[in-house]
């Protein structure tokens, strides 16, 4: 977003508390944008409760020199009149320049109510100038990037391939235990399967009886038995 800042930042708009919790959760929204793009790409997430103090989120805002309690840009001060008369949400991608010379190609989302009223933007503002090797190395796993590791990721276009796609991990792991017979291993993978919450997807229960060669039945059993023993164990640590 245009970071020329409008000196004539008066207005006040009241917003309730359900409207402030609606922004709050956009905070982790704002973080993982800038874990995505590092310090190549500036996130920020304004209220428009108070113009002069907007920004009450942002990540890697060294590109613009903001922080938060940082005010509106007159853009947004421009958005914020033109969502009065418009229905739309998104704007950009449109291209501005920092104090600094930096140039950025940006996006602000608009964040509504449930009354459909205005209460805050979302802006990515990303960094033209940033040398290549830092794109790079924002985007390129480092050393320090242990959170998860680097592991495969399936991407499902529909419910039984991602059902189906979370038994043959579980079954990859579970074939490599020695010592325990098939029923137990079956009752190994329907465990993975619940821990990932595969369970709370329709149809679930039968693919997987059809993945392990059993009746859907038997696999309720299963469920129910992990269930029992889950309030077990909460019982003993009550």
């Amino acid at each position: 977003m245009n970071t020329n800042e409008n000196p004539n930042k008066k207005i006040k708009h009241e917003l309730s508390d359900t409207d402030r919790e609606i922004l709050a959760s956009y905070k982790a929204i704002t973080r993982g944008i800038g874990l995505v793009f590092g310090n190549c790409c500036e996130v920020t997430l304004h209220s428009i409760e108070d113009p002069s103090t907007s920004i009450i989120a942002i990540a890697h805002g060294e590109i613009t020199g903001r922080a938060v309690g940082s005010p509106m840009t007159d853009l947004a001060l421009e958005v914020l009149t033109r969502s009065r008369a418009t229905n739309e949400d998104v704007i950009g991608p449109y291209f501005s320049t920092t104090k600094s010379g930096k140039r950025l190609r940006s996006v602000t989302t608009l964040i509504r109510n449930r009354k459909g009223e205005l209460i805050g933007f979302l802006c990515v503002n990303f960094d033209l100038t940033a040398p290549l090797i830092n794109l790079m190395d924002a985007l390129l796993p480092s050393p320090t990037d242990i959170s998860y590791g680097t592991t495969s990721e399936n991407y499902s276009d529909n419910v039984g391939d991602l059902v189906h796609n979370a038994f043959v991990k579980a079954l990859s792991r579970i074939s490599q235990t020695t010592g325990v017979s098939p029923i137990e291993k079956n009752r190994m993978i329907v465990l993975e399967l619940q821990n990932l919450g595969i369970f709370n997807v329709k149809g679930a229960v039968e693919t997987v009886a059809g993945e392990l060669g059993v009746s859907k039945f038997t696999v309720y059993n299963y469920l129910r038995d992990l269930r029992g023993r889950e309030n077990e164990q909460e019982r003993e640590n009550g």
